[in-house]
């Protein structure tokens, strides 16, 4: 079989197309889409970001994850602050990921981390005393919107939904929060076996 022999040019014009596609320049894509060009490109330029700086690009503002540490969440976190950002939990899993997920690894919760920047997290906590009938609307909200609601998704992605709903709907299970809502779909089984049970999803008062 044919192997392609990658030169430095070769690998810059892949790196062009791809970027004229409007394709992700991260390592991740790059390693998972195109394997043979990036491990060519660690071979001759040494890594994927010197490759891609070859290429004029600025790879700080293409790597998929940021390099954080302590420090950085802190000023990031003071940044967006300075700048009027949301710095609620919510938000943050939603609009800053990487670095939500830098704050938990440094500094247990997003709540810690928000303190030793230095600021008052609760006074901008917006989920504090959120209600019955707030919890249940979320959540019919995220069904509607074809959201995965497993367990796994929502700790990925809503965990703030996650609690509450676990807390205040289903005792400790989120099984039973879901079912509250009148969700029957069984999210244990693989996505494309499932039965998707839809009942009419009014949220009953709180």
């Amino acid at each position: 079989m044919f192997k392609r022999i990658w030169t430095a040019d070769m690998i810059e014009s892949h790196i062009y197309s791809t970027h004229s596609n409007k394709e992700p320049l991260n390592s991740h894509y790059y390693a998972t889409h195109y394997p043979s060009v990036y491990a060519a490109a660690e071979r001759i330029f040494g890594s994927w970001g010197e490759a891609i700086t070859a290429c004029g690009f600025d790879y700080s503002d293409i790597r998929k994850y940021k390099v954080w540490n302590r420090s950085k969440v802190t000023e990031t976190i003071r940044e967006m602050a300075a700048t009027g950002q949301q710095l609620s939990s919510q938000k943050a899993q939603t609009n800053h990921k990487s670095l939500y997920m830098a704050a938990i690894r440094y500094y247990k919760s997003w709540g810690k981390a928000v303190m030793a920047a230095g600021i008052d997290y609760s006074v901008i906590r917006e989920r504090r005393s959120m209600s019955i009938l707030e919890i249940k609307t979320e959540i019919i909200k995220l069904h509607k919107a074809g959201v995965d609601l497993s367990y796994c998704n929502m700790r990925k992605n809503y965990q703030y939904l996650l609690a509450y709903g676990m807390k205040k709907l289903g005792e400790g299970s989120w099984d039973a929060a879901r079912k509250v809502c009148g969700i029957k779909t069984n999210y244990r089984i693989p996505p494309s076996k499932r039965k998707i049970k839809r009942v009419p999803l009014v949220p009953a008062e709180a």
